[in-house]
């Protein structure tokens, strides 16, 4: 029931310009609304778009620190994927277990696909924001097939994200030699 309310309030929280700006098709629109309660509409502190193509919406915004590539962040997330405008499907998230878990993620280093480590990296502890990653910056023509198929090919990832706090700084020298090695992995 969690997820089904989490879910609901970041379908409600896209207005229906921000869902035609996003990308999201008018049958994304109109599952959202069929699952968002009817109150009115939270305002965005900001949203945005990237050189790279990434789009995002800040739901609330944070006054904590902003992460280093190679530095460690607890988040919580929900990942919904979309394919040819069909409506965004529940992949997985940490909000789902009981008790909810943030989970660890190192930022900037290639672990993660380039979409998220950009998304993530421009955010500030204590913000949510909801992410819409392109399939360039996400798994793209691939998905995820062979590894768990949860991804199809050509998917464009909607994340709901909220950076909880950051771990101390402390790149390997593996890490930080990719870093100095990929200025901007996210920038193709």
């Amino acid at each position: 029931m969690r997820a089904l309310l989490l879910l609901a309030a970041s379908a409600r929280a896209l207005t229906t310009s921000s869902r035609r700006r996003f990308g999201l098709g008018a049958a994304s629109a109109a599952s959202a609304a069929a699952l968002a309660p009817a109150q009115p509409a939270a305002a965005a502190v900001r949203e945005g778009s990237t050189k790279s193509g990434l789009r995002f919406r800040v739901e609330v915004e944070g006054s904590g620190d902003t992460p280093k590539r190679g530095q460690q962040a607890l988040l919580d997330y929900v990942l919904r994927v979309g394919v040819d405008g069909k409506p965004p499907l529940y992949v997985d998230g940490t909000k789902q277990t009981f008790p909810a878990r943030p989970q660890q993620f190192t930022l900037g280093v290639g672990a993660q696909i380039p979409g998220f480590d950009e998304a993530v990296l421009d955010m500030k502890v204590g913000e949510t924001r909801t992410v819409i990653v392109p399939p360039k910056l996400g798994y793209g023509a691939n998905g995820t097939e062979g590894f768990d198929d949860k991804i199809p090919k050509d998917a464009t990832l909607i994340y709901t994200l909220e950076l909880k706090s950051l771990l101390p700084f402390a790149p390997t020298d593996a890490q930080q030699k990719w870093i100095a090695d990929h200025p901007n992995p996210w920038e193709m």
